[in-house]
């Protein structure tokens, strides 16, 4: 089967998001998101195909936080893994950063200390994520979400 994304990353995109079909639809928002202001630093991705739950969101998430500056990106997947549901972060490198936050939509977002990923890594989880239905993408180390952050 193959799968299409919507992405949401700018107060415009509240009725219809940015449509990714493809790898090079993700490069393309990749690209689109690194020249965005830090205010719009973070994508919600949603598979289209995916259910809905019984308040009719999506039963996944995937959310792309990008720091042009340094290069770097966080990742934080909510959805259901081996029959758990929950949330969990992609473990990368400590940041440099006194704290570890993007914005969404002008709203700012926490995330672990441990949570910055090189930009190629970022593209491929969403690769992934594009291409597996909306699971979480695989080839990264996961925790879970800490309660403390957010």
């Amino acid at each position: 089967m193959t799968y299409s994304l919507k992405a949401y990353y700018k107060h415009e995109h509240t009725d219809g998001g940015v449509l990714v079909t493809s790898t090079a639809d993700v490069d393309a928002l990749v690209e689109a998101m690194l020249a965005e202001p830090f205010e719009n630093s973070v994508a919600t991705l949603y598979i289209q195909q995916r259910p809905r739950n019984d308040r009719g969101y999506p039963d996944h998430e995937l959310r792309v936080g990008l720091y042009p500056e340094g290069k770097v990106g966080s990742l934080r997947y909510v959805g259901k893994v081996d029959g758990e549901t929950g949330a969990w972060y992609a473990v990368g490198r400590q940041s440099q950063r006194d704290e570890v936050f993007y914005y969404y939509t002008g709203h700012d977002e926490g995330y672990p200390q441990d949570s910055e990923l090189p930009i190629q890594d970022i593209r491929g989880a969403i690769k992934d994520f594009l291409e597996n239905g909306g699971g979480r993408p695989a080839a990264l180390n996961w925790a879970e979400w800490p309660a403390h952050v957010g």
